[in-house]
């Protein structure tokens, strides 16, 4: 029921299944991917103070797509039957603090990974040009790494990228000719100006590790949050490489808005991550996941 990618027919079920077995999750399209796909988010309890989980930034990430849907059915199941999630009822708590999750920013891209160069369409021929393997494939469907497109820090990121021979669209770690120059990464930012979230969350794969800051804009109270998260979870508290340093959602979120951002890389090993990974994760994850919404 839960594996939701590589099939997407079965993504497609759970989210008609999800609406309908909990009416109170609300269900929208924030925008739409360069190829036209629908980029959805869903929410869930309070309306009025909410904090934002996003996934699938990445195309081949696509496990943390699982983690969030799968998440969403488990909150369905505690607001409407009472039940206990990680041994808290979550019920009471969304009455208080409402989430809102952006299951996969990046569809194009995790299309490309899983199903391949066609998947891309009109954009086909240019990311078959671009010579790497459609496993493995991190950015959108222009060649553009949605995390490295935000605008924060990104003239800095950019002129490392360049140092490094990426400064044409590739399979990763290209952030664009502009900062915010793609849809997908348009479409989360508009969203969050809209709703003022309180707390943004970014996961990612892989490595078991927390990042929380983004230089003098660090939010004072990121650190508490973070040492709680780490240790809820055993995920270690660390800084992204000098690569990935600015141009991701958590740093634009945290510059942006002046809260608490963080990104969590779940999972070990390569990626993509197996879909055989998803139970072990999640299970780790899920108390987490619950203090994420009540702190």
């Amino acid at each position: 029921m839960f594996d939701f990618y590589p099939n997407q027919k079965n993504r497609k079920d759970f989210v008609l299944k999800l609406t309908k077995e909990f009416p109170f999750i609300k269900k929208e399209t924030i925008g739409k991917s360069l190829v036209n796909r629908d980029i959805e988010a869903f929410t869930i309890g309070n309306r009025n103070k909410r904090i934002i989980i996003a996934g699938g930034f990445h195309g081949s990430e696509f496990l943390t797509i699982n983690v969030l849907y799968r998440f969403l059915w488990d909150l369905g199941c505690s607001c409407k039957n009472g039940t206990a999630v990680a041994g808290i009822k979550m019920k009471r708590y969304l009455q208080r603090r409402g989430v809102s999750v952006v299951p996969c920013v990046n569809p194009d891209g995790t299309e490309i990974n899983l199903r391949g160069f066609s998947s891309a369409k009109e954009f086909c021929t240019q990311v078959e040009s671009i010579g790497a393997p459609a496993c493995g494939w991190q950015a959108n469907a222009r060649g553009v790494d949605i995390n490295h497109n935000f605008p924060a820090n990104w003239d800095i990121i950019h002129k490392r990228e360049e140092k490094m021979g990426i400064s044409s669209p590739s399979s990763t770690r290209y952030g664009g000719r502009t900062p915010a120059s793609e849809p997908e990464t348009t479409a989360i930012m508009n969203y969050c100006i809209k709703n003022n979230f309180l707390r943004g969350y970014a996961f990612h794969s892989q490595g078991r590790e927390i990042y929380y800051t983004f230089g003098k804009s660090t939010p004072k109270d990121s650190p508490a949050i973070a040492r709680l998260l780490s240790s809820a979870s055993g995920y270690k508290l660390s800084t992204p490489p000098e690569i990935a340093d600015g141009g991701g959602f958590k740093d634009w979120f945290i510059e942006r808005f002046f809260m608490p951002g963080f990104t969590f890389e779940i999972g070990k090993g390569k990626n993509p991550l197996p879909v055989s990974d998803l139970d072990a994760e999640y299970n780790i994850l899920l108390k987490t996941l619950c203090l994420i919404v009540i702190v």
